[in-house]
């Protein structure tokens, strides 16, 4: 499984916890839409999501940090996934056309990584890797 993600908490969590065996770590410098376009990217690549890109109640231009979780596929394209990423990462660069990210984002930069960490612990608890 790959691990797309620019949260340095996920990063860490996946390390300290050695799940690297299980988990590829795909690093992305940059904000929520760069992550997306990589998964977008990836997705047309013969990978299918494993996570929705767009978790939780934080509208994407409201969080700096965004962790996806994929598969690479053996067969043919996932066709769903490139659906929901390129919708996803649309819908992305519409909400940052419209409303730009808050101005003060690093004073909630620990609060948003935390966020995002929590979303993908909830994905390792529905897959069973941790209880």
């Amino acid at each position: 499984m790959l691990v797309i993600t620019n949260n340095p908490k996920v990063k860490d969590y996946i390390q300290r916890f050695n799940l690297e065996p299980r988990f590829t770590i795909v690093w992305v410098e940059g904000y929520t839409e760069d992550v997306l376009a990589k998964v977008r990217d990836l997705c047309h690549s013969g990978h299918k999501l494993l996570t929705h890109p767009l978790t939780g109640s934080i509208k994407p231009n409201q969080t700096p940090y965004k962790t996806v979780v994929l598969e690479k596929l053996e067969q043919e394209s996932d066709y769903d996934s490139i659906l929901t990423a390129e919708i996803s990462y649309l819908k992305t660069k519409e909400f940052l056309e419209k409303r730009p990210r808050p101005k003060k984002i690093e004073l909630f930069l620990e609060d948003f990584a935390v966020i995002d960490l929590d979303f993908f612990k909830s994905f390792l608890y529905s897959v069973g890797l941790i209880k």
